[in-house]
């Protein structure tokens, strides 16, 4: 018999959402407009403010794999000649878009990409850059990169001072290319409206994520990393912030009425380190649920309305801040500090660190990181395989089998690290 879960009434409302995005983008690629494909990192926002249409690759390469087509994608950017090796969401739109042999866009969700215009990448991932390089000689249009330095750990003040100099002076390059290649100027008025969307809308994902200290926890990482996609594709837009309003009121509404994620008694709290297997959600959250266990947070849920403390009043200072104060961003102790205090304030019982097979970036360090964390909380941790859109390289026995024993290790010790069972902590 299946475990049952609470499911977010959101949930029903979130594709109306992604439907009205991508609807949009295809009727302003037919009205003439200028479209761009971004890396998920860039600075897109600079994009929204001259009136160009902004599509996320790497996003898309995400959804096939919820949608179960990622593993035929990877295959067929192979067959083009790209290595199994390369991440698999990179290889996913890889697929769509240049794949062998060629796919019908009428079997794609939402139709596939369209064409662009423009290619605007922040390289932080080995695969983005070379595959942006190469659509700029293959579509034969303007590649504009972003770079971002990296914060390590002994950064000093002075460092940080340059480089945030510098990061401005390149927006700044990067708007004056933009206005020629448009025939419009940056409008810094609007420009600052957009950040204060998003603003908003980050604000609102991270009291509700904020919410899940509580014990029940009103929802799981399963369930916020369902909830990403208006951040990914709606960013900036009132669209978003009227989404994570209602959002929030539904898992306020679950806080003040004690009503968990999970239907049963909620037994074990857990972090869950890296990105979700993107096919393999639903049952992911079904196994721990079986086990009247919750993860309730992550490292990448920060990582989405990720703001500075204080608001600059410079618009491009925001969003070099933005680029540059990221948590991904830090040096192996400020990722550990990061995660340390999000097993703090969640009170957990243990750690699930997820390994994704194909990205290297959000790999690096993590069995320095589980080890460091083992020692300064004293939780037992489990590493488990998987990847974000390749089926090929996970396997449901190795995983349930490690979660099993995880499960087991978790009961015979005992640990409930709960404080106070039930309280509220909104």
């Amino acid at each position: 018999m299946e475990t049952q879960v609470n499911p977010l009434k959101m949930t029903d409302k979130l594709p109306l959402f992604v439907n009205k995005f991508w609807r949009d983008v295809w009727d302003n690629k037919r009205d003439g407009r200028i479209v761009a494909w971004c890396s998920g990192a860039g600075p897109f926002e600079l994009l929204k403010a001259m009136d160009i249409v902004v599509v996320w690759p790497e996003s898309y390469g995400g959804l096939c794999g919820v949608e179960g087509i990622g593993t035929e994608q990877c295959q067929r950017a192979e067959n083009v000649g790209f290595s199994p090796d390369l991440c698999s969401v990179i290889r996913s739109f890889i697929g769509v878009v240049d794949g062998i042999p060629p796919v019908d866009p009428a079997t794609l969700p939402h139709g596939g990409l369209p064409k662009p215009d423009l290619l605007v990448c922040k390289p932080f991932c080995p695969g983005i850059y070379r595959t942006w390089e190469r659509w700029s000689r293959q579509f034969n249009i303007p590649l504009l990169v972003m770079e971002r330095p990296r914060w390590h750990d002994r950064l000093s003040k002075e460092e940080i001072a340059h480089f945030t100099r510098e990061g401005i002076e390149e927006l700044k390059d990067m708007a004056d290319v933009l206005g020629k290649f448009t025939g419009r100027s940056l409008n810094y008025d609007r420009l600052s409206e957009i950040l204060a969307l998003e603003r908003e809308a980050a604000k609102l994902w991270w009291d509700i994520i904020g919410m899940c200290r509580n014990v029940p926890a009103p929802m799981s990482v399963f369930d916020a990393f369902t909830h990403f996609f208006p951040f990914v594709y709606l960013r900036a837009t009132q669209e978003a912030v009227t989404y994570y309003r209602e959002l929030k009121a539904e898992v306020a509404d679950r806080v003040a009425n004690k009503i968990g994620a999970l239907a049963g008694e909620e037994k074990y709290r857990l972090y869950w380190d890296n990105l979700p297997v993107y096919f393999k959600i639903k049952e992911h959250r079904q196994k721990f649920a079986s086990f009247g266990a919750i993860p309730v947070v992550g490292n990448c849920l920060y990582y989405i309305g990720f703001f500075p403390d204080e608001d600059s009043g410079n618009p491009l200072e925001t969003m070099f801040e933005l680029l540059f104060y990221h948590p991904s961003n830090r040096g192996l102790k400020g990722r550990i500090d990061f995660i340390t205090k999000q097993i703090e304030g969640y009170s957990l019982d243990g750690l699930v660190m997820q390994r994704t097979r194909t990205c290297l970036a959000v790999n690096m360090g993590q069995d320095d990181i589980a080890e460091a964390l083992v020692g300064k909380t004293g939780l037992p941790a489990v590493v488990v395989e998987g990847d974000l859109c390749d089926e090929r390289l996970y396997s449901s026995a190795e995983f349930n089998k490690k979660i099993d024993g995880f499960m087991e290790v978790l009961g015979q010790e005992g640990q409930n690290r709960r404080s106070v069972s039930g309280k509220s902590m909104a």
